[in-house]
C-alpha cells in the first residue's frame, strides 16, 4: 500500500516562533483527511530553521529523504507532501531541477500542499515541467535578492559603525534613535543589572524599576524585558562584535558577572517585597520559607511557617510564630560573617574588575574560534580566509590570557569589605538576595529555638511585667528585647538591635584576620 510522507522546512528561527510549523502541520492534516488511501509514514523529515537556498538542508533532514529514496525504504507509489516547491530548496534552478528528477524518476510523486499540484515523472514530461522550472527559478530569485538586500544594508552598517558612525537600527530603550543615552532611563538599567548581579529575579527587579519611574518609555515594559536587558551587549557600547559604537550603560565587568551569574542559573528560595527576611528564614520541621504576618490591630509582626499558615496541621507540625524583632536580633548578630562573604562577589578592585572582564571575553572568543572551527570542516573556495580568521581569534585570546596572568594581586581587603558593610543593610532587597547567594539562613523550630551558623537563639516568650521578647541567647544568657508599640515608644534615641548591628561589626573586625 503507497504511503504519504511528510516534510516540513524552514529557514530561520523566528519561523519556529510563528505559525510556519503550525500551518505546514495543519496543511498536511487535511490532505491526509482528503486521501485516506494513503497512510502517514510513521518517519517524518524536518528541516527547521534551516535554509533551502544554501543548500544545508541537504545535509540534514531532507538529505535523508533523499537517502531513504535511495535505499528503498521510501518506494516507487509513495507520495511526497510539501507546502510548495520552494520547500524542498531555492538552489539554483540547474542544481533543483536533478533533485527532483532524482525523486520522480524513482516513481515518488512530489505532492504541493499549497495548490494541489502533483509531480511525477509523467508529469515532468509534459509541459508541467516548464511550469516547474519557472516556480524553481522564482523561488530562487526572490532568495537571492533578499540575501544580497540584507547583506548590502548589513555590510553598510557595519563599516558606518567601524568608522564611528552610529548604525541606524532599533535601539534598546535606554538609547535614542540616534544613540545617545536617555538620562532618566539609563540610570534604571544600570541599577537592574547591579540587582540582577545580587541576585534578585527579573520580576523583582521589574517591581523596583516601576516603583522608580514611570516613564512613558517603560510603559510596555514586561518581566521578560529585564531577562533580553541581561543578554543585549549594546549595554556595554558593542553592536556586532565592534566595541564603542554606542555609550555603555554599565561597565562590561558587570555585564559579564550578569552573564555567569545566568549561567549559574542561581534561584532565590523567596523573594522579599516589604518583608526583609521572607526567603531567609526557614521552618527546622518541613523546609519551607516563614512569612511575615502582621496583626492589624496591635501592627505587631511575627514569623510562621507558609505551609502551617496555608494548610494548618496537615500542611506542617510547626505551629510556632516568633516575632519579627526577635528574628532581627537573630539576623543582626548571625549575618555579618556572611555579608562579608557576599560582598566579595560585589566590592571588587580594578584587577578583580578587569579579571572578570577578560574571563568574559575569553568566553565570546572561544564561541567564535569553535563556530570558525565548524565552517572551516564546511568551506572550500573560503577555506583560507576563515582560516587567518581562526588565527587572529587564537592570538586575541592568547593576549587576552597574558594579560590576565599578569594582573596583580590587589583583592579587596577584609577592611575595605567591612567598611561597606555599613551600607549593606540599607537595600534590604538587595542584602537578602546576596546573603541566600552565600547560603545564609535562619531555622525555626516548634520549641522556639532559631538555629544560625553563630549559635542558637530561643525565643521564650513574652515578659508581661516589662513588656519585653524573652530571648535566650547561645551562651546561655537570657536577654530582655524591648517591645515597641504604637504610641507607646520607649525613650531611647537608638534601638537594641541598632546598637547590637554596632557591636557585632566590631566583633566580626576584631575576631577576623583584618589586612
Amino acid at each position: 500500500m503507497p504511503k504519504a510522507i511528510s516534510y516540513i522546512r524552514f529557514s530561520t528561527g523566528k519561523q519556529a516562533k510563528g505559525s510556519s510549523h503550525e500551518r505546514q502541520t495543519a496543511m498536511l492534516s487535511r490532505w491526509l483527511d482528503d486521501n485516506p488511501g494513503y497512510p502517514l509514514w510513521t518517519e517524518s523529515f524536518k528541516d527547521l530553521g534551516i535554509s533551502g537556498f544554501s543548500g544545508k538542508h541537504l545535509e540534514s533532514g531532507f538529505g535523508l529523504l533523499l537517502a531513504a529514496i535511495e535505499n528503498g525504504s521510501i518506494q516507487s507509489g509513495d507520495v511526497i507532501l510539501i507546502e510548495a516547491i520552494d520547500r524542498i530548496g531555492r538552489l539554483e534552478p540547474m542544481d533543483m531541477l536533478p533533485i527532483v528528477s532524482r525523486i520522480v524518476k524513482a516513481g515518488v510523486d512530489i505532492v504541493t500542499l499549497d495548490g494541489g499540484a502533483r509531480y511525477s515523472r509523467e508529469s515532468a514530461n509534459s509541459t508541467n515541467l516548464f511550469m516547474l522550472v519557472a516556480q524553481i527559478q522564482q523561488a530562487h530569485q526572490y532568495s537571492d535578492a533578499l540575501s544580497r538586500r540584507m547583506k548590502a544594508s548589513y555590510a553598510s552598517r557595519r563599516k558606518a559603525a567601524v568608522e564611528g558612525v552610529t548604525p541606524k537600527r532599533n535601539t534598546p530603550v535606554w538609547l535614542t534613535s540616534e544613540g545617545a543615552l536617555i538620562e532618566d532611563i539609563a540610570p534604571l538599567v544600570k541599577q537592574a543589572f547591579e540587582d540582577y548581579a545580587s541576585g534578585l529575579g527579573e520580576r523583582r527587579i521589574f517591581e523596583r524599576i516601576l516603583e522608580r519611574s514611570d516613564h512613558p518609555l517603560l510603559s510596555r515594559m514586561a518581566p521578560s524585558t529585564v531577562k533580553r536587558w541581561m543578554n543585549n551587549r549594546t549595554a556595554i557600547g558593542e553592536w556586532n562584535g565592534i566595541a564603542d559604537v554606542y555609550p555603555a550603560v554599565i561597565a562590561p565587568e558587570l555585564f559579564y558577572r550578569v552573564q555567569k551569574r545566568m549561567e549559574d542559573k542561581f534561584r532565590l528560595r523567596g523573594a522579599p517585597t516589604k518583608h526583609r527576611y521572607t526567603g531567609l528564614v526557614v521552618c527546622g520541621e518541613c523546609g519551607k520559607n516563614f512569612n511575615t504576618k502582621v496583626f492589624t490591630t496591635s501592627k505587631q509582626a511575627v514569623m510562621e511557617c507558609s505551609s502551617r499558615a496555608r494548610r494548618g496541621s496537615v500542611g506542617c507540625s510547626n505551629a510556632r510564630s516568633i516575632p519579627e524583632p526577635v528574628i532581627a536580633l537573630a539576623y543582626a548578630m548571625s549575618s555579618p560573617a556572611y555579608a562579608i562573604r557576599a560582598l566579595q562577589g560585589q566590592v571588587l578592585s580594578v584587577s578583580q574588575k578587569r579579571a572578570i572582564e577578560i574571563d568574559g571575553q575569553l568566553g565570546e572568543l572561544n564561541k567564535k574560534i569553535k563556530r570558525a572551527v565548524a565552517l572551516l570542516t564546511e568551506l572550500d573556495d573560503d577555506g583560507d580566509e576563515m582560516l587567518q580568521e581562526f588565527k587572529r581569534l587564537k592570538a586575541e585570546a592568547k593576549v587576552l590570557q597574558s594579560e590576565k596572568d599578569g594582573l596583580i594581586d590587589d583583592s579587596v581587603t577584609l577592611k575595605d569589605r567591612l567598611a561597606d558593610i555599613g551600607n549593606f543593610n540599607q537595600d534590604p532587597i538587595k542584602a537578602n538576595a546576596l546573603l541566600q547567594s552565600v547560603g545564609y539562613k535562619m531555622v525555626c523550630y516548634p520549641d522556639g529555638s532559631i538555629a544560625t551558623e553563630e549559635g542558637t537563639f530561643r525565643y521564650e516568650g513574652w515578659g508581661r511585667a516589662k513588656d519585653v521578647h524573652k530571648v535566650r541567647w547561645p551562651d546561655g544568657t537570657l536577654f530582655p528585647l524591648p517591645i515597641h508599640r504604637v504610641g507607646k515608644e520607649r525613650p531611647v534615641s537608638t534601638t537594641v538591635v541598632d546598637r547590637l548591628k554596632a557591636l557585632r561589626a566590631s566583633d566580626v573586625a576584631t575576631s577576623l584576620e583584618v589586612d
